[in-house]
């Protein structure tokens, strides 16, 4: 039920349809404005290959949602930062999305909400150790 709840709501929110995978990297995006962010962070934050991330950033470049530039720091990296468009579409998203967390939380109480993620957390590792 939540899945196809945020499927939905996800739908509403996007003008044209990015993946999830691309939200993601929006939202990470957004909230770390103003850091340098390399593709190897991407890589990290979606858990996939060189090869995949370079693919999905080839994808939000060519969609004007993302720029890759040189690093001043690392020549050999390339910093991904928003274009103006993506960033103002992000704290649009940013916004609904804290609306739709907040009506998930509508009834539940801060205690409530902080053994939730304690057991989701257990339940995460667990997964992850399982491999």
């Amino acid at each position: 039920m939540l899945s196809r709840q945020i499927i939905n709501y996800t739908r509403q929110a996007t003008p044209f349809g990015l993946s999830s995978v691309q939200l993601k990297i929006l939202y990470y995006l957004c909230i770390h404005y103003g850091d340098i962010i390399f593709q190897r962070d991407i890589e990290k934050l979606i858990e996939s290959r060189r090869s995949t991330t370079s693919g999905i950033l080839d994808t939000m470049e060519k969609n004007n949602l993302i720029k890759r530039t040189s690093s001043e720091i690392d020549a050999r990296s390339k910093q991904v930062i928003l274009t103006d468009y993506s960033y103002e579409l992000a704290k649009t998203m940013l916004k609904q999305k804290e609306e739709f967390d907040r009506a998930l939380e509508k009834t539940i109480t801060p205690e409530e909400l902080e053994i939730f993620f304690k057991v989701t957390n257990k339940i995460k590792n667990n997964i992850m150790n399982m491999k």
